[in-house]
């Protein structure tokens, strides 16, 4: 999604933070990882890696937030159909620090 992981860290062009979210911590799957690039001024998400079961559902809802630029606290704070993948969201962007 928009600048990968590599590019938005090797760049200067604008501080960033990393959370990463082992996939292993969630219990209804435990293979896998979610990774994002967020912005470290204005919160938005720069990118994000879904790697895991129903990543092709849960990348659409990344894509709406960044799409509308919100900041990662939108999905941080989202409260979040159980049992579903995209509870995984909260986690990763709890992540942030």
């Amino acid at each position: 999604m928009k600048r990968s992981e590599k590019k938005a860290t090797k760049s200067r062009w604008r501080p960033y933070r990393l959370p990463r979210f082992p996939k292993a911590k969630n219990p209804r799957n435990q293979t896998g990882l979610y990774k994002a690039v967020v912005d470290a001024e204005n919160n938005q998400i720069l990118g994000v890696t879904l790697f895991g079961e129903e990543s092709h559902e849960v990348i659409n809802i990344v894509v709406l937030a960044m799409m509308t630029k919100q900041p990662y606290t939108v999905l941080g704070n989202q409260i979040f159909t159980h049992p579903t993948m995209a509870e995984a969201l909260n986690d990763l962007f709890g992540a942030v620090k």
